[in-house]
């Protein structure tokens, strides 16, 4: 009897691991099922590795090494630093780290965290893997709970498309290791736009990148970002915004106006929308500020205000979560009488302005808002309920 062979094109595998790229067991029982399902599927199982001790950066540059082809499936790593047995953090010591660096050529996201303990004085990591990182040419870096990071290095990193740090800080009591922008390269220089950046209780490192990113100088430019994510008030939020412009399409920033830094970026915001035309979402958490002369709020209002029929403003969504440090109940009055309020409501609602606005969400986190509220939106915001945009939320929703 002859045996039956049966053969499916290689883009319906591909169609078919491409759908179970999340599912390792799944992955790996297909790669058993012949020859021609194996290498897509070790592509998928091997996409994303994370090394988070010796002996497994052993096993993987052992295998790299005696099969070339594994590190072009190789398009993300994670190193996850933390202390050994011995006190001491493994990546300081590990010889074959660096080599299994310099060998993955299709590496599309790198991420350097720490866990567990201080924070990983990058000083202290030995030269030749610093500058490993430093040499890498990839779309996407994270750095997680990292001191000391150069950020004038990021000036050269034109293929960098995502930038996220988190708890990344400077020691003051050492200088950053900027490079001389524009020194020893050729010209033309080549260009590099950041596209996604994420700054989360970073003050002194994101104002140190926000001044390296937004010289002249530098070969990554903020001109064309779209996505911003900011946690802390540090003073170059603002800054951020005007570089990117128009390009800007999403911004979340959380505790707006709680480092209260205010000498250091005024205006936070545009004084116009018209300059963030492109700015479809925006999300804002903050504290009550009771209208005082340094409210964001009041200046956030002042720039919604600022755009015209003509501005074509693509704002869909709009969310601003407000927190109080005081029962609400002590002080009702103030929170109905709130300035902000009609401010919102009369920018927004302006004929030919903001046009795609779909959701306008304010959320009052206090206890007993619901009771308390009912019919702020109402007497203080009629326009944008009319217009059926305006939800509130309460602590208990």
């Amino acid at each position: 009897m002859m045996a039956l062979s049966l053969s499916i094109p290689e883009d319906i595998i591909s169609t078919i691991l491409d759908e179970l790229s999340s599912d390792i067991v799944s992955l790996e029982q297909c790669s058993l099922v012949s020859r021609s399902f194996l290498p897509l599927s070790q592509k998928h199982l091997f996409s994303s590795i994370c090394l988070d001790h010796s002996t497994r950066i052993r096993g993987f540059y052992r295998l790299i090494t005696n099969n070339a082809a594994f590190a072009s499936y190789i398009r993300r790593v994670e190193i996850i630093n933390f202390d050994d047995p011995g006190g001491r953090d493994w990546v300081m010591f590990e010889h074959t780290l660096v080599p299994l660096l310099q060998t993955l050529h299709n590496l599309h996201a790198f991420t350097l965290r720490n866990r567990f303990g201080p924070p990983l004085p990058w000083n202290t990591l030995p030269a030749n893997l610093r500058s490993a990182i430093l040499d890498l040419s990839v779309p996407s870096i994270t750095l997680e709970y990292v001191v000391d990071v150069p950020m004038g290095h990021f000036a050269r990193l034109v293929r960098l498309k995502s930038l996220k740090l988190v708890e990344v800080e400077s020691d003051l009591g050492h200088p950053l290791d900027w490079v001389p922008l524009g020194a020893s390269l050729p010209s033309p220089q080549p260009v590099g736009y950041l596209e996604s950046l994420k700054i989360v209780n970073s003050p002194m490192c994101g104002r140190h990148l926000v001044t390296t990113l937004t010289d002249p100088r530098s070969s990554l430019k903020l001109s064309r970002l779209k996505d911003l994510e900011v946690w802390g008030d540090n003073g170059f939020t603002g800054t951020i915004m005007k570089a990117a412009g128009k390009s800007l399409q999403r911004v979340e920033w959380y505790g707006l106006g709680k480092e209260k830094d205010y000498h250091l970026d005024p205006s936070r915001f545009p004084s116009s929308f018209s300059e963030l035309r492109a700015l479809c979402s925006l999300k804002i958490t903050t504290e009550f500020a009771h209208g005082d002369v340094d409210d964001p709020l009041l200046l956030l209002a002042q720039a919604l205000t600022g755009a015209t029929p003509g501005d074509t403003c693509a704002l869909q969504d709009l969310n601003i979560f407000i927190s109080f440090g005081w029962t609400p109940h002590r002080d009702v009055r103030a929170i109905d009488e709130y300035v902000f309020w009609p401010a919102l409501d009369k920018a927004l609602t302006r004929p030919g302005v903001y046009m795609e606005l779909k959701r306008v969400g304010i959320g009052l986190m206090v206890r007993g808002g619901r009771e308390t509220f009912a019919g702020l939106s109402k007497r203080r915001m009629p326009m944008l309920l009319e217009r059926g945009v305006l939800r509130m939320m309460f602590d208990n929703d």
